[in-house]
């Protein structure tokens, strides 16, 4: 009825190989390491929720953490072409340009004299094994910049104006124990609003460090623009639901989320007799199929190890 003592022993040693792999691959990921000890590329916050008038200079920043020797693509989320891979332009607009910033990590897309269809999200994209990509979105008004029509009006360097507006994004779908992370953008008319506010279900959400929620806030006065990112480190069911962000001028947007509960199983409990009986008969053949599951494992995490 019971398995041999000796299989027993050899599934516990295996159990404890794949659970020692399982802990230090869970290390890796915490600490922001690759299996070959290099750092993980991330983004600095920077504003990604542009406005600018037909004819301006539109410049979309993307500021990278630990790029190393991978490279930077920008594409529009709309096409699969990019824009520029690494230094070089791939487009024949001369109107795109790349400003690099090294010292700052920044690899920065500048778009001269913009026109509506240059309205759309682009991509900031890190070459690497995991999908590493800051999104932003632009906006380009038909109209001609009303500060353009008096000359006189630049050279007293009074500050340009810009159409106010609120976008969010970030995490829409994650498994439950995932980050959340949020990032919410306000653009005022001559300067930044003054802050953000996050809510959800009604109730404001302030920095917790027992709940590991964190609210990161930065002005760009370039801009006008206000950034706000939140996160949650470690989601639980109940962060499932709607965000909302609302800025100091009144702008509201907001964002739904959802919590993934994978580890659930439909497992049906309790036994009737006749399955104890039908059981007894099958425990070497269940025994059989647990041990060759997890030399299966074995084999797996062996081959991982070695790639």
């Amino acid at each position: 009825m019971f398995c041999d003592r000796s299989i027993v022993l050899l599934h516990f040693k295996l159990g404890i190989i794949l659970t020692l792999h399982v802990f230090l691959t869970s290390f890796v990921t915490a600490y922001g390491l690759y299996d070959d000890g290099t750092s993980i590329p991330y983004f600095n916050p920077r504003p990604n929720n542009l406005t600018y008038y037909r004819g301006d200079t539109a410049i979309l920043q993307c500021s990278i953490q630990h790029l190393g020797t991978k490279t930077v693509i920008w594409r529009r989320a709309s096409d699969p072409n990019p824009v520029t891979i690494g230094e070089q332009v791939y487009v024949g607009n001369p109107r795109y340009s790349l400003q690099q910033l090294k010292e700052k990590g920044e690899w920065n897309l500048v778009i001269k004299n913009v026109v509506p269809e240059d309205s759309g999200v682009y991509e900031c994209q890190v070459s690497s094994r995991k999908k590493i990509i800051w999104h932003i979105l632009l906006r380009v008004n038909a109209s001609t910049n009303p500060q353009r029509v008096n000359s006189e009006y630049f050279k007293n360097d009074k500050p340009q104006s810009t159409v106010p507006a609120i976008f969010v994004s970030g995490t829409t779908f994650v498994e439950k124990g995932d980050p959340i992370h949020i990032v919410c953008n306000a653009t005022g008319s001559v300067n930044p609003p003054q802050d953000l506010d996050w809510f959800k279900d009604g109730i404001k959400i302030t920095p917790d460090a027992h709940q590991k929620i964190t609210i990161e806030k930065f002005q760009s006065l370039p801009t006008k623009t206000i950034v706000s990112v939140l996160q949650l480190k470690h989601s639980n069911m109940n962060d499932a639901g709607t965000y909302v962000c609302r800025s100091s001028n009144l702008d509201i947007t907001s964002i739904k989320v959802h919590v993934l509960n994978a580890g659930s199983l439909n497992v049906k409990r309790g036994t009737s007799t006749e399955d104890e009986d039908k059981s007894s008969g099958q425990t070497s053949v269940v025994c059989f199929r647990t041990l060759h599951f997890t030399a299966t494992l074995l084999v797996l995490t062996v081959i991982n190890i070695i790639h």
